[in-house]
């Protein structure tokens, strides 16, 4: 178990209080979480999207973005922050059951493939199965979709 510093402990609790009060409010928000290169980013937002599935109310799917090949990085350091206690499954587009994202699972993807209509999770295929439709069953299910990307400022120009 790896023991939060308490700048780190601070930061998620501010971002659990408003992330809450947002999601009350209803629509689609935008938080945005800073801290330097070495502040522990990664296990802040794995710690933060634990804490917010444990609160009750609306189911939470979640969606982990970044360029490069960061979302392999992340994936991989979330798993293992997740081994023991199972709050959240990580998942590749691949892996989705049910052509959805289920409650308390983080799909992880490149955002730059997805910029690409080429990319065969983003065009329309015979199967179905693309990110438009994955959402869209998602909601259907009752979910909320929280949106983390990772390294934003990287992909801040695209649309």
């Amino acid at each position: 178990m790896i023991r939060l510093r308490d700048y780190q402990e601070e930061a998620i609790q501010e971002l659990i209080s408003k992330s809450r009060r947002l999601m009350a409010l209803g629509g689609t928000h935008r938080l945005v979480f800073k801290a330097p290169t070495g502040a522990g980013k990664t296990i802040m937002m794995a710690e933060y999207l634990k804490r917010l599935t444990e609160g009750g109310g609306a189911e939470l799917a979640f969606i982990w973005t970044a360029p490069r090949k960061l979302h392999l990085q992340s994936k991989e350091k979330l798993e293992k922050y997740f081994e023991d206690s199972r709050a959240l499954k990580c998942l590749e587009f691949e892996e989705l059951n049910d052509r959805q994202i289920s409650e308390n699972e983080i799909l992880f993807f490149n955002w730059e493939h997805v910029r690409q209509e080429t990319n065969v999770f983003i065009r329309e295929n015979e199967q179905d199965f693309n990110l438009s439709r994955v959402l869209e069953r998602t909601r259907e299910a009752g979910r909320t979709i929280v949106l983390v990307i990772d390294e934003a400022h990287y992909a801040a120009s695209t649309g």
